[in-house]
């Protein structure tokens, strides 16, 4: 029986190497996955790639074994105010309970508490009241399958065929996207990559995504893309292509407020006339500032 994904696989092909103590072939490592021996060559080389040192051992006549290093694995090490400060942090993942990315964040809390000790488990059911995370969202159980499905798109260069309803659609469309990476905002998810669609880089909201799917088309990410890069000039999520310098006059309580954080890594203030704040900041898209109302301001 299949294991289901790569992402899904990887920890059993990990936990089966482990266990085996350095008897376990590709042959031995496929049959139990339920996956051909190319699955289990093309995993090992994309652990590999994600620095888990996996070895190879030749045998007599050529038979090939695999272990895990025992010596990688100790150096992966929290100092115990790092360990201390995750679990704390534990909540703001709540939002993805039920999918790939919730089960890896609960699968690794586990392990850091398992770390820390029992004796910590009272002081964290203590601390927890005092502890608050304005909430996202929502619940992304019921998109678990897309996410599984964009993350394995991702990790393997894989086009998806989604179905999109779009803000300012009626009727979901259907089409191919590139998946580059994911980004956060506000507790919602979303996907950057290319539109096969449209012939653009684009911002998709995994909310508004009805489905998506793998397929067998590959692509070439750009050597040059990063996400950093790309959002370096977005007001929030949405990036374009043509810089433009936007300023915003901020009034009464809604100065200090502006005062306090920044809207873009540019952002330059000014004192405007009447107590005002005025801020400038240099963005490739106006899409998300026009939109909103922004706290008294005037673009």
């Amino acid at each position: 029986m299949s294991m289901g994904t790569q992402r899904k696989r990887h920890p059993q092909l990990l936990r089966l190497i482990t266990l085996g103590r350095g008897d376990e072939t590709i042959e031995s490592l496929a049959a139990s996955l339920g996956v051909s021996e190319k699955t289990v060559r093309r995993d090992i080389v994309g652990l590999r790639q994600l620095g888990i040192a996996i070895q190879e051992h030749v045998c007599q006549h050529g038979r090939k074994t695999y272990s895990l290093s025992r010596e990688s694995i100790d150096q992966v090490r929290f100092t115990y105010d790092e360990a201390f400060s995750l679990m704390v942090c534990r909540a703001g993942t709540s939002d993805f309970d039920g999918t790939v990315i919730g089960d890896a964040s609960r699968s690794a809390f586990e392990k850091i508490q398992v770390a820390l000790g029992g004796n910590h488990d009272d002081y964290f059911r203590r601390i927890s009241p005092w502890l608050h995370r304005s909430p996202g969202y929502g619940d992304y159980r019921d998109q678990a399958d897309v996410i599984d499905a964009i993350t394995l798109g991702i990790e393997d260069n894989k086009a998806n065929s989604i179905v999109y309803l779009s803000a300012r659609s009626t009727e979901p469309v259907s089409y191919d996207i590139h998946p580059y990476g994911l980004a956060e905002h506000n507790g919602a998810l979303y996907v950057v990559g290319h539109s096969c669609y449209h012939g653009e880089i684009r911002t998709w909201k995994i909310d508004r995504m009805e489905s998506a799917e793998v397929t067998e088309i590959s692509f070439d990410r750009p050597a040059d893309f990063n996400l950093s890069k790309h959002f370096s000039g977005a007001f929030a999520v949405i990036a374009g292509s043509e810089p433009v310098t936007v300023r915003i006059r901020f009034r009464g309580s809604a100065t200090r407020y502006a005062a306090e954080r920044k809207i873009n890594a540019t952002q330059t203030e000014a004192p405007g006339p009447g107590g005002s704040l005025d801020v400038s900041v240099r963005l490739t898209s106006t899409i998300e500032i026009t939109r909103q109302h922004i706290m008294g301001g005037t673009v």
